[in-house]
């Protein structure tokens, strides 16, 4: 099976989770040769999703893909770029007679979609539109190191002693952990499904964007203080999450965009057709994610944090 997006976030921990589920994976990267060199025991073919061409050579010999590719932080106009490319790949998989693809995407919001929601659920219906049979899994916050969502979480819990709190952080989601979603899309390549579908892949746990924030912290050792400030508008929050944190500008900007109404499903979603899997919880899937994105740290980072853990509350540690 060809599996896109291979040496991004998702895809390179979901090539060792395929790979022991007994598939025969088939990496798709624009430069093959810099992934081989990386993981030298794995199989890599040239495939860019925006170059036509390249696709169905490197679908031959394939029955089923994983796509996860988007282009927010590669193009201005990345949601006409994500609608193409989709619709492409759903023709080469027609051709080269794939028989499944399941495509991880963003969960539907209670209101109106944000530009990147609204290209997601758009690139999800583009290859359920095809005539290969397409499962959609439908996410919100991934909580797994190199997510960046999570290192936005990651880095304000780790260097904010105090924290203003606009009213979008009360926005309510489902937050998942990575080894549940490479789970979720290794059972979607396996089950008998004729048809396409999408379905929501929610976590366990409700909870809102500032819970998330404290419960964090509160794992790091900190007891920020918050205050609440109802008028800081999404949009203007990205300006300092980027100062802050790792995150790059123009994903900060498009993920917070998405906070402005909440990310809920309305049902179980795809963990009704798999039942035997138990999903992590939010305080499990901190304890895997955690040490590995901490790790990822410069050294300049690293101390930096250092002085702000000295001089922060500590969790059951009156402040001032």
């Amino acid at each position: 099976m060809l599996l896109t997006g291979s040496t991004g976030f998702v895809g390179s921990h979901l090539f060792g989770v395929l790979e022991q589920a007994g598939f025969d994976v088939i990496g798709a990267t624009r430069d093959p040769q810099a992934a081989t060199a990386r993981s030298p025991g794995r199989t890599f073919r040239a495939l860019d999703v925006r170059e036509e061409a390249t696709l169905e050579p490197a679908m031959q010999g394939c029955d089923a893909a994983v796509y996860l590719v988007h282009s927010m932080a590669d193009a201005k106009d990345y949601d006409d770029v994500e609608q193409r490319s989709a619709q492409a790949f759903a023709r080469a998989a027609r051709e080269a007679g794939l028989r499944r693809i399941v495509y991880l995407g963003g969960i539907k919001p209670s209101g109106r979609p944000s530009r990147h929601l609204m290209s997601r659920l758009k690139t999800g219906a583009a290859l359920r539109d095809g005539t290969v049979p397409t499962i959609e899994l439908q996410a919100s916050m991934i909580i797994g190191a190199g997510s960046e969502s999570f290192r936005i979480v990651r880095d304000l819990s780790a260097r904010l002693p105090m924290m203003l709190l606009p009213a979008w952080l009360e926005t309510r989601t489902e937050p998942i952990a990575l080894d549940d979603v490479t789970a979720a899309i290794a059972h979607a390549l396996r089950i008998d499904h004729p048809e396409s579908a999408a379905y929501a892949l929610p976590g366990p746990e409700v909870m809102s964007c500032r819970e998330i924030l404290l419960r964090t912290a509160e794992h790091l050792g900190h007891a920020p203080r918050m205050w609440g400030v109802p008028f800081v508008s999404p949009h203007l929050s990205s300006y300092w999450i980027t100062l802050v944190t790792r995150a790059d500008k123009n994903v900060a900007r498009e993920l917070v965009e998405g906070l402005r109404s909440d990310l809920l499903a309305r049902d179980a979603g795809f963990w009704r057709l798999y039942p035997e899997h138990r999903r992590l919880s939010f305080h499990e899937a901190l304890l895997r994610a955690l040490p590995e994105e901490e790790r990822a740290l410069s050294p300049k980072a690293r101390w930096l944090e250092r002085v702000v853990h000295e001089i922060a509350p500590r969790p059951g540690k009156r402040a001032g």
